[in-house]
């Protein structure tokens, strides 16, 4: 090269969160199958899936900067934190209400609200007045139409006031209504933190059967006939996008986080009707996992979800070419005109085993953020070298490692139950072991002692499971199945189930791990990227 590239202080190639990556990301942006998919209108295909760093924000960025009609719906504009800190939602999640009706509705509302601004352009009363008096005079003479168009008149004056307003208007509607019968029992609810352990069962069943006339099914009729509505009115100019992210922060109570989430998946089915208009949530896997696991009631199948659902999955060859973008944008500004490729920088052989990249993907859960934060330490650990040296490659697997086991931890700790302390219980064992070995003695005792110290209602299997142990006889092997279970959910460990058959790791597959098919014979692999950071013997 003309002018050798020497790593500075401050060489790096992007963020590894998208939202402060404004930098490189739509510079670098690499092209995957599932965005084309979600900006189909036509396609089913509305929540986007995948783990922490998997790119879903980066997507849901880039459909937003090159549409002309998009909206990135701010969850904590939404006034959620109302919702979460009412007296009347309390005492109706208290006496086992199911409220996910009243949940979609303000979903949907929410959702045709934005809509109804990006089609239309609503951004004042003036021009609120001049597309209502359009739509009304479209649908004036159909009768089956009047539901939807007599809504949308109520609602007329408010669609450029902000959207945490409509959701207060529409939650104080249920408040009023609630307290005009109910009011007496709030107020007791209100008073007495045990109130509703003092209730019997027929009393609780009678304030049920009252509650449940409250919660939205006019709403959502009417709800329903706007859809009905605004379905005859599109067109087939490009779709308007509404787009949500973030689920996974803390944005509402978690009491009704995860129902409410349902209910948006829920709600999204009867939008599709409207053919100009794309809904697109990114979710994260474990999230998914959580709201089923939370939310689940009789007759519900997950399966049903999976038309809906596109995963967002990686291979080394994009992965790769990722990197060479980014490394090439990077230095070809700052050094030269010549392009700038991965092998350039990682020029020594770093491993024992194999080429570097090929050794950075066997460390990652094939993701962008993984392998951008490895390539960064790796820099990092360089400075002022020409090349990623074997030495400095060892000193960034190291930081890698507990930076991955960490953020292992933070990802799940709100799913699995003790994550900690279960990856913990890996520290030290060989790379590869058989189910056998962790059927010991010793298994029992030390779940025992990191039994976690959380309430009864959070106790998962596994954990009530260790509990009945301590008073009765278990089967060591249901321990040992549920164990890799949890660690295989969270990417710990792989499992290989024949011999024939490679390790199969939950990042590759998205699903949680039939544990049916293990066997004391079926042998697990702990991932590299843990290695250095647990000790792990090769």
């Amino acid at each position: 090269m003309v002018n050798p590239i020497i790593f500075s202080a401050s060489s790096r190639i992007g963020k590894i969160s998208a939202e402060a990556d404004e930098e490189f990301l739509f510079d670098c942006f690499v092209d995957v199958a599932a965005l084309s998919e979600l900006r189909q209108a036509g396609s089913p295909k509305m929540l986007l899936l995948g783990s922490t760093g998997s790119g879903k924000t980066a997507l849901i960025r880039k459909i937003e900067r090159d549409s002309s009609s998009a909206s990135l719906i701010q969850l904590d504009e939404m006034a959620l934190d109302y919702l979460g800190n009412s007296d009347v939602i309390q005492f109706l999640i208290s006496i086992d209400v199911n409220l996910d009706l009243f949940f979609q509705a303000l979903w949907k509302h929410v959702i045709l609200i934005e809509f109804i601004r990006l089609k239309f352009q609503v951004s004042d009363e003036q021009r609120s007045k001049f597309v209502f008096s359009q739509i009304f005079e479209a649908f004036a003479r159909d009768q089956r139409k009047q539901r939807g168009v007599e809504y949308l008149r109520k609602w007329e004056s408010k669609f450029w006031i902000s959207m945490d307003e409509n959701i207060r208007e529409i939650t104080q509607n249920l408040e009023k209504t609630v307290n005009a019968e109910l009011g007496l029992e709030v107020e007791r609810f209100n008073a007495r933190s045990g109130y509703v352990r003092t209730l019997s069962s027929e009393k609780k069943s009678q304030l049920q059967r009252v509650a449940r006339k409250f919660v939205a099914p006019e709403l959502l009729s009417d709800l329903a006939k706007v859809i009905d509505t605004l379905a005859e009115h599109a067109t087939k100019s490009e779709p308007s996008y509404i787009l949500i992210d973030q689920l996974d922060e803390n944005w509402i109570d978690p009491s009704i986080k995860y129902p409410l989430i349902r209910a948006l998946i829920e709600s999204l089915k009867s939008l599709r009707r409207i053919r100009d208009l794309k809904t697109v949530v990114a979710l994260r896997s474990d999230l998914l996992e959580k709201v089923i696991l939370e939310t689940r009631n009789d007759g519900f199948q997950s399966e049903k979800y999976e038309d809906y659902i596109i995963r967002l999955r990686w291979d080394a060859k994009l992965l790769k070419r990722l990197i060479n973008e980014r490394i090439n944008f990077l230095f070809r500004r700052k050094y030269n005109s010549e392009n700038v490729m991965f092998e350039h920088i990682f020029s020594e052989k770093v491993t024992n085993t194999g080429k570097p990249f090929t050794a950075i993907l066997d460390r990652s859960l094939m993701r962008p953020r993984d392998i951008i934060n490895f390539v960064n330490m790796c820099l990092e650990a360089s400075e002022g070298h020409t090349a990623v040296t074997r030495k400095a490659f060892g000193q960034a697997e190291r930081d890698y490692s507990a930076n991955r086991l960490t953020a292992m931890i933070e990802e799940w700790q709100n799913v699995v139950v003790g994550a900690g302390s279960l990856i913990d219980l890996l520290r030290g064992k060989r790379e590869v072991f058989q189910m056998a070995e962790f059927c010991t003695g010793d298994l029992l005792d030390n779940l025992v002692n990191c039994f976690p110290a959380v309430p009864e209602h959070t106790k998962d299997s596994l954990w009530r499971l260790v509990e009945d142990a301590t008073s009765k006889s278990v089967d060591p092997f249901d321990l040992a199945c549920l164990l890799i279970e949890k660690l295989h959910l969270m990417g710990a460990v792989g499992v290989k189930y024949d011999v024939n058959l490679p390790y199969q790791f939950f990042f590759q597959t998205q699903k949680p791990l039939p544990n049916s098919h293990l066997t004391a014979q079926t042998k697990i692999r702990v991932h590299p990227m843990l290695h250095s950071a647990l000790g792990i013997r090769s």
